[in-house]
């Protein structure tokens, strides 16, 4: 479990939901913009949900929670903020893009200096 701190609230939440927040608002930060997103949390052991908005300008803090209560399974709403269009694409272990991916290098030689005999 994790707590989340946003706007003088502490969040409790699962690991894989606060490591998946802590990720898609770097990214939206990054493109210097800002999304509302739903997570769910604990309240007094009872699940529930907050809002939050993440991006520029909005601050958070995630650190570790113990807890004697079992984790209970938020997979799905970590798949959900994994699936954000800003949420950053996964690397492979061996740190290679995805299959799916390929980057093309393209040296264009427009000004024709590359044909030029020096």
């Amino acid at each position: 479990m994790k707590i989340v701190s946003y706007a003088g609230q502490q969040l409790v939440t699962t690991d894989d939901v606060a490591d998946s927040l802590v990720t898609l608002a770097a990214a939206i930060a990054s493109e210097g913009e800002s999304d509302a997103v739903e997570i769910p949390i604990l309240v007094n052991g009872a699940e529930d949900c907050a809002d939050l908005v993440v991006g520029v300008g909005n601050d958070l803090l995630v650190g570790p929670h113990h807890s004697d209560d079992p984790e209970p399974d938020f997979s799905a709403h970590a798949a959900r903020l994994q699936s954000h269009r800003l949420y950053p694409d996964p690397v492979d272990a061996d740190g290679e893009d995805g299959p799916g991916d390929w980057h093309l290098d393209v040296d264009l030689d427009l000004d024709g200096s590359a044909s030029k005999r020096h």
